[in-house]
């Protein structure tokens, strides 16, 4: 019974320790796939999984609705571009609520001075899977929408 007790508090407190890792648990669903596009209003580097580099946050408001939206893009050394406040993007990513009055979106392209960022493939895997230096194979120019 010992035992029994003994392995049910070590699976708990694993189970609770994952749980406080990520902010909000979520992951990339392309049936939420959405398009927005506004004007960035804070650009935040924050960690957002355990034993990982920070990751690239925009805070972005929709030009037309002024809707709010946190987009996450990609770990930080991924992104060789500076981005501004007033800035204009164009984001294509999957939406998911944290139950706050902002929505939330991971970012799978990003539009922006004319060029196309590809983050993740058109299933959401990210792109920086793997090696750092393949970073540059995910990048294409051409004009945005």
């Amino acid at each position: 019974m010992r035992r029994l007790t003994h392995w049910i508090l070590v699976l708990l407190l694993t189970y609770t320790g994952s749980a406080f890792s990520q902010k909000t648990p979520h992951f990339y669903n392309v049936d939420k796939e959405v398009r927005v596009e506004g004007t960035i209003q804070e650009i935040i580097m924050e960690p957002r999984y355990k034993t990982t580099a920070p990751f690239l946050i925009v805070f972005l408001e929709e030009k037309d609705s002024k809707k709010k939206y946190l987009v996450e893009l990609s770990p930080v050394w991924f992104f060789e571009h500076d981005f501004h406040k007033g800035e204009n993007l164009v984001v294509v990513g999957s939406l998911y609520s944290s139950g706050e009055d902002t929505q939330n979106i991971i970012a799978r392209e990003v539009r922006f001075r004319g060029e196309t960022l590809i983050l993740r493939d058109k299933h959401g895997f990210p792109n920086w899977r793997g090696s750092q230096m393949m970073k540059r194979k995910w990048r294409r120019k051409g004009k945005g929408p």
